[in-house]
């Protein structure tokens, strides 16, 4: 695989690192995405309906109910060796600050072991008070259909963004720290299209960052980044990994 080693020499020089993921990253494990096609899930439903929160709030216990089926699938499969290499990566990388951002709610990167995860766009296993008096819960299996805050009574909800929702300001902010911060920015199964994460990279760049993006196809970032390597994220990042312990790091 090209520039194998000029990546591995950029990382042994590294302070800090960040490894930026979207959904291309978890379809892998089979996690349906939106933007490919809407299969499984995303079959015959109205994201309107069931992903919006203008949705939510007109039927609050459909979009529950799909949302469920859909922490559920992501209970049953697993982080995907992809998840893995990068949390390989993370921990031969354990002198430098690494940092893994991701639009993904799955939390496969906490599964898989990554030290410092910010998940920009919320996490599936977690409900919190739509009003954000500050409760926040575990999304137990038990509850299947929405109910009150015990807090002050407001819906309670999945603690992730939907659409029509803007991002959690202080998630953002700490992903938009580390972007700035990095001398080595990866990105991976995300296609460049979902503001306002889709900055990230270009923010990181134009801080000094070395960009290396990795993905199959050619996505909108592949003009602007350092390196734009062909293939999936698994074979990368495993032969990343095995440049940089082959020499001792």
């Amino acid at each position: 695989m090209q520039n194998l080693e000029s990546i591995a020499s950029l990382l042994r020089e590294a302070s800090e690192v960040v490894v930026f993921s979207g959904a291309g990253l978890s379809a892998d494990s089979g996690i349906p995405t939106f933007r490919d096609g809407a299969t499984g899930l995303w079959n015959n439903v109205d994201p309107d309906e069931v992903a919006s929160i203008e949705g939510f709030l007109r039927n609050p216990q459909r979009a529950w109910s799909w949302l469920l089926q859909l922490r559920n699938l992501v209970d049953e499969r697993r982080p995907n060796a992809g998840h893995h290499a990068i949390a390989r990566l993370d921990e031969i990388c354990s002198a430098q600050q690494f940092t893994v951002i991701t639009q993904n709610i799955d939390g496969y990167h906490v599964r898989a072991g990554n030290r410092h995860v910010l998940e920009v766009h919320g996490t599936i296993h977690r409900v919190r008070c739509h009003r954000h008096c500050g409760f926040v819960a575990s999304w137990n299996r038990d509850a299947l259909e929405p109910y009150a805050c015990p807090a002050c009574g407001a819906p309670v909800r999945p603690d992730l963004v939907m659409f029509g929702e803007t991002l959690d300001e202080s998630v953002f902010t700490a992903a938009e720290r580390s972007s700035l911060k990095a001398d080595v920015f990866f990105c991976v199964g995300t296609s460049f299209t979902v503001q306002p994460a889709a900055r990230l990279p270009l923010w990181a760049k134009s801080a000094g960052a070395v960009v290396v993006e990795v993905n199959p196809h050619p996505t909108p970032l592949s003009d602007v980044a350092d390196y734009s390597i062909r293939c999936g994220s698994s074979q990368f990042f495993s032969a990343l990994c095995a440049t940089l312990e082959a020499v001792g790091h």
